[in-house]
């Protein structure tokens, strides 16, 4: 940060630029001394491909380019997904780390935006390679987001400025996302690794159901205290990342449980994905249908089935290309076509009650399918879940557990569901504004603490994989 803002800021902001693309490929090289190559070759040919793509808006040229960037990025993932299971490497999921590029995923999904952005028209391709290069590989968004289109990051390359303000938030919001990964979702994984690491034949049905609801705690600390983390980062430096989280678990349906968790990800899912899917292909297979004598209402119906579950198969292969993805994709997606279907009940505070329940119900009978190495343990899994393997009580283990993770699982719950939001909402505005300094100086000294404390737990156990670093 300190040579970040010794450095003028002339010319389009070049030399700060340069700095922070030399900066994040040797973040990158620093845990893929080997893959920094793939990234390298990669950047190179998405930027010729956004040349290629530039003004060539329903020419061939252009359908070509994007037919290009879509066929070398999604073949990269699924070559290399191949090679993981062919080689028998391990899931990240399970809190292990395989020799593969970090942050692949994310990577591809920049790597499109860019070349479709301007192949719209809603941006000029980059005229020097090192600023594409800046927008697919800038550090803090490298592993796992936030995703921002090309179309919105692209004049922050050539303008932009940091405020005190945003240098404090940015301050401020790194460590919330800090302390979240290291103090909560760091020591409550090793509760779940115990839970989905033993025999499942002989799991019991209070640990197995124990293990989804803490696994659900875990993944959202992990995965939002990254996306603070770089969200953070990015106001540091001047630049405005998209919110990735918004309490995803006081959703009363699975579509708005989808626009709360990884924000980004389902808007460039609606943006790349969906709208060209419904403006496109759902239309020819409507139309084939009706030439095959197929009602118009069940034409209509087939379609609005047909775009969703595209949508969420190809959603399941980014996250994985075994099986346990494959129903999960297919899971939610049904999910998502039969709930608006059901009725309401009179009492709206029931009804939203019902509903959270049995979003938090659905959500805990996914976790299986997304933290297990293949179909035949999630099965074993379910069958524990379901019928507890004749044992209901929970195990020693577990027990001891609870006992010692309490006060952490009781934090992590409540944060999950907004309470401490909605607490000082409550609070802070009842204060005599004469305290309420002391309020603020408390929240910084707190913070202070937690800080200290999560890097006291790096220290001594070293860094925990995140669970999304694939």
């Amino acid at each position: 940060m300190g040579i970040y803002f010794l450095l003028p800021q002339s010319r389009n902001l070049m030399f700060r630029n340069l700095f922070l693309l030399i900066i994040s490929l040797f973040f990158y090289a620093w845990g893929e001394p080997v893959f920094v190559l793939l990234l390298g070759l990669m950047i190179v040919l998405t930027w010729l491909l956004g040349k290629m793509a530039d003004g060539c808006r329903n020419t061939k040229i252009g359908n070509t380019a994007v037919f290009l960037a879509v066929v070398m990025n999604v073949s990269t993932l699924l070559v290399l997904g191949k090679l993981r299971f062919a080689f028998d490497l391990p899931e990240l999921v399970t809190g292990s780390l395989s020799p593969l590029p970090i942050g692949l995923s994310f990577f591809a999904f920049h790597s499109i935006s860019y070349v479709v952005d301007i192949y719209r028209g809603q941006c000029k391709a980059a005229p020097r390679l090192p600023d594409a290069a800046l927008y697919l590989s800038i550090f803090f968004k490298m592993q796992q987001g936030p995703i921002i289109s090309y179309h919105e990051f692209e004049p922050q390359i050539k303008c932009r400025r940091t405020t005190p303000e945003d240098f404090s938030e940015g301050i401020w919001r790194f460590a919330i996302g800090f302390c979240k990964k290291m103090i909560v979702a760091s020591n409550l994984s090793v509760m779940v690794k115990s839970i989905f690491s033993s025999d499942f034949s002989f799991l019991p049905l209070s640990d197995a159901w124990i293990g989804c609801g803490i696994f659900l705690v875990v993944i959202y600390f992990d995965f939002s205290g990254y996306s603070d983390m770089a969200i953070g980062l990015a106001k540091i430096f001047g630049f405005k990342m998209p919110e990735n989280f918004n309490y995803p678990y006081l959703s009363v349906s699975i579509g708005e449980y989808w626009r709360r968790w990884h924000i980004t990800l389902c808007a460039w899912f609606r943006d790349y994905l969906y709208f060209p899917i419904v403006l496109g292909p759902s239309v020819s297979f409507r139309k084939f249908l009706l030439r095959h004598h197929v009602g118009d209402q069940t034409a209509k119906t087939m379609q609005n089935i047909f775009v969703p579950s595209c949508v969420w198969l190809v959603t399941a292969l980014w996250h994985g290309t075994n099986w346990n993805y494959t129903i999960w994709g297919l899971a939610n997606s049904s999910a998502m076509i039969i709930e608006p279907h059901f009725k309401s009940l009179k009492n709206k505070r029931a009804d939203k009650l019902v509903r959270w329940f049995c979003v938090m119900l659905f959500l805990s009978f996914t976790v299986p399918l997304i933290n297990t190495k293949s179909l035949d343990q999630a099965m074993l899994y379910f069958q524990a879940m379901l019928a507890g393997n004749g044992i209901y009580a929970p195990s020693a283990p577990v027990l001891r557990y609870l006992k010692s993770y309490w006060p952490l699982l009781t934090i992590g719950t409540t944060g999950c569901l907004m309470f401490f939001p909605w607490l000082k909402k409550k609070i802070y505005p009842k204060i005599n504004p004469a305290f309420q300094i002391f309020w603020q100086w408390g929240e910084a000294v707190f913070l202070f603490a937690a800080v200290a404390l999560s890097l006291g737990i790096l220290f001594k156990t070293g860094t925990v994989a995140f669970m999304y670093e694939q």
